[in-house]
């Protein structure tokens, strides 16, 4: 007797298939696109211990991704609509505020306990001008920001 095979594979069980797309959506997701890897930031003020100033920095973690395309980009814009923003939005986003003496050296910033699932992580100095943009962080693992007369550097410290 003869016995004939079929050359057609079978097709996937629903098992398989909702497997892959649990995968598919997991890779997709915001959360899994958005989380940051920032793991310490440290401040640092260059200015001349005899100088009488203090200033500000904040850093801010915003969690939603609508209202970090909405944000301002610019050091004046932020500090103009900063307690409007806070005021609306009490859950989008968190703000450390920092004041900073001259030849200040701190330790690493205390991070908020969901800092990594931030989606854009800026710093602002009240220092800067009015026209410069806010330091986008968000690429960084370690950070360091430094104060100096005309305004704020960020840079990843050496290892």
């Amino acid at each position: 007797m003869l016995t004939v095979t079929s050359s057609k594979p079978n097709p996937p069980s629903s098992q398989t298939i909702i497997w892959l797309l649990s995968l598919l959506c997991f890779a997709i997701t915001p959360a899994a696109i958005a989380d940051n890897g920032i793991s310490s930031i440290k401040i640092l003020s260059r200015l001349d211990y005899n100088a009488i100033v203090i200033t500000e920095v904040d850093l801010v973690f915003v969690y939603d991704q609508q209202l970090a395309e909405q944000l301002p980009t610019l050091k004046g814009e932020w500090y103009s609509q900063k307690y409007d923003l806070l005021k609306n939005d009490q859950s989008g986003m968190e703000v450390i505020t920092i004041s900073i003496p001259q030849g200040f050296d701190s330790q690493d910033v205390i991070l908020p306990d969901q800092s990594t699932k931030a989606v854009r992580v800026f710093a602002a100095g009240y220092h800067d001008a009015q026209d410069m943009p806010v330091s986008d962080l968000t690429r960084w693992t370690r950070v360091l920001i430094e104060i100096d007369a005309f305004g704020i550097l960020v840079s990843e410290p050496p290892q």
